[in-house]
């Protein structure tokens, strides 16, 4: 992506500092004064994915625990840079949380050369939380009843099929599922999950990758169609839908993780102390009920350190995978 496109998202991310280094006052420097306020738990996406409520659910839980409200903030837009700039240009003090993934960690520094941070320097992994499947999607009036008919049809005519995904993770995930099936989908990227839904249940685009947790409960009202998983078996909540491995395109697997971070800046007994607040909730037996019910996820509870290192070999990975897949292909 050119750097003028940057350049305007650095400018509309210091903009939201502005305003957030206005509301939020300069940190205090020991952990015991900390929190004196609310914190501000970030989410690179719309309102209405799995990601989102999850998020929800951790925030609301630590802010119990250190005793101030948690208010959740979403941005989404520009591959998570609006979300990550928020968050580094507010005082490094342990009150702008950023929830992070694959898309902010991992893959965005392989795919732009000109990004305006860098994670590995500027965010401190504190927790990792789940582990999440996605599941590929149609709407209820679409001619796809199953994978093979939707694999047939972009066969046949490339580009005829239109596959709807956000973030560069599912973009990467869709052109790996692409090339494996030998097969071209006209792609169109999204800022998010909620505009996605709404325009694969109205047909105007056939298909999704959308993570599980957001899109269960509108296939469960009949309102998106499931055509497969994307994991190695078949989730349990969607017994009779195949994966896509077994569906025509053998070995592929697409999972996405969620945690939270801060600014590397931000203090250590004020990092450490917000971190096993984080890890209580998300070790807590509420949680884990709710990523099994309502995100159908699995449950990581890694620390930070823990949480780095896995970030460490996911970048060999994707590495790997963005030489191989052109993720600014369409």
């Amino acid at each position: 992506m050119n750097q003028p496109f940057f350049t305007r998202m650095l400018g509309l991310g210091l903009a939201c500092a502005a305003v957030a280094a206005a509301i939020v006052p300069a940190p205090a420097g020991a952990a015991d004064d900390y929190p004196s306020r609310p914190l501000r738990f970030i989410v690179p996406l719309t309102q209405g994915s799995g990601s989102d409520t999850v998020t929800r659910f951790v925030a609301e839980r630590v802010g119990i625990a250190l005793g101030q409200p948690a208010i959740v903030e979403n941005r989404p837009g520009a591959d998570t840079v609006i979300a990550i700039q928020s968050m580094l240009n507010a005082p490094a003090g342990g009150y702008s949380v950023l929830m992070i993934s694959p898309s902010a960690m991992v893959i965005n520094p392989l795919v732009h050369d000109n990004l305006p941070y860098d994670p590995k320097r500027d965010i401190r992994p504190l927790a990792a939380a789940i582990r999440a499947t996605s599941v590929l999607v149609t709407g209820p009036a679409s001619p796809y009843r199953k994978f093979a008919d939707l694999l047939a049809a972009a066969k046949q005519k490339p580009r005829s099929v239109s596959l709807a995904n956000y973030s560069y993770h599912y973009r990467l995930g869709a052109l790996q599922m692409q090339q494996m099936s030998g097969v071209t989908f006209n792609h169109i990227p999204y800022k998010g999950a909620s505009q996605v839904q709404t325009d694969v249940m109205g047909g105007a685009v056939d298909a999704a990758l959308l993570d599980l947790g957001g899109a269960l409960p509108l296939i469960r009202a009949g309102k998106l169609r499931a055509l497969a998983v994307t994991t190695k078996a078949r989730h349990p909540e969607l017994p009779d839908v195949p994966t896509v491995a077994e569906s025509g395109v053998p070995g592929y697997e697409l999972t996405v993780w969620i945690g939270f971070g801060v600014s590397s800046k931000t203090p250590e007994p004020v990092a450490a102390k917000l971190e096993a607040a984080l890890l209580q909730a998300i070790r807590s037996p509420a949680f884990k009920t709710f990523a099994t019910t309502t995100a159908y996820a699995e449950v990581l509870a890694l620390p930070g350190r823990q949480t780095s290192q896995m970030i460490d070999a996911e970048r060999t990975r994707y590495g790997a995978l963005v030489k191989t897949y052109d993720v600014s292909a369409r």
